[in-house]
């Protein structure tokens, strides 16, 4: 069984989106295993005991998920299998946040993890953690906020890619990138470049990827509604288009990944 708790700080709404919490608990078999599609955002991840997770696929290969990390943002899912009675704890952020607070370009990190301790101004959250979920986000929210006041959000560079990101969001993907970028008053050149650094990728992929979560999350609370349905009101132009994107983003059709156990993704996508 696998289960959310999430917590919302509201003294740092401005560049957290949530604290979550997940539990792997009273399974049958060893291990979880579930295609983690890409969701736009970027989070610092940590495990309440060691070697209890791993990551990658049949082509790059597994890996070990270190007890805390930064997880850049991915262009195309892989897998994440959690061993029985994992406990991982999160802190998502908004897609272009992360960068500023720690003040290192994200794209650094993109299709990549870091090890926490590799940031000096991080380190110190591992400390946060506890068996506790409410101790460990009280924790997150101290710390965080004192991060947060050191931090300068009032450069250019930040208005531009935080309404940026805004507007995207608000669509929910679904936009066209050259009028967002002239509303802007910067050339495309320098847009792109501060948007990579802020979000870790450029934004026609970061749209695409938007997109692909709201087609998912709009299927998930319409069950009744047939898959091309879903298409037309995430706003793609036909179903060809979509089983594209997600063919591409996910490795798999969209009817298979309906067909699957989506639990981690099926919470991310509401957050």
């Amino acid at each position: 069984m696998v289960t959310l708790e999430t917590y919302i700080p509201a003294s740092l709404s401005q560049i957290v989106k949530s604290f979550w919490c997940i539990k792997v608990a009273g399974l049958t078999d060893e291990s979880y295993t579930e295609n983690i599609l890409p969701d736009g955002h970027h989070e610092i991840i940590f495990h309440l005991a060691v070697d209890n997770a791993k990551r990658g696929n049949s082509t790059t290969g597994w890996i070990k998920e270190p007890d805390s990390f930064f997880a850049g943002q991915t262009l195309t899912s892989y897998s994440l299998e959690l061993k029985n009675n994992s406990v991982l704890y999160g802190i998502r952020f908004y897609p272009h946040t992360l960068s500023f607070l720690f003040d290192f370009p994200a794209d650094i990190i993109t299709n990549n993890i870091l090890p926490l301790q590799e940031i000096s101004a991080a380190k110190e959250l591992r400390h946060c953690i506890s068996e506790d979920a409410q101790d460990t986000f009280t924790n997150f929210e101290k710390a965080l906020l004192q991060q947060y006041k050191r931090t300068d959000l009032s450069a250019n560079k930040f208005q531009y890619i935080n309404y940026s990101v805004g507007q995207i969001l608000k669509n929910k993907g679904d936009i066209i990138i050259d009028p967002l970028i002239k509303s802007t008053g910067v050339s495309p050149r320098y847009f792109d470049t501060i948007f990579k650094q802020a979000v870790g990728i450029n934004p026609k992929p970061f749209c695409n990827i938007i997109k692909l979560n709201h087609f998912i999350s709009y299927r998930k609370n319409h069950p009744h509604r047939n898959l091309t349905e879903c298409c037309y009101e995430a706003n793609f132009f036909d179903q060809s288009h979509l089983i594209k994107l997600f063919q591409k983003v996910a490795n798999q059709s969209p009817r298979k990944y309906f067909n699957d156990s989506n639990h981690i993704n099926n919470y991310f996508s509401e957050l």
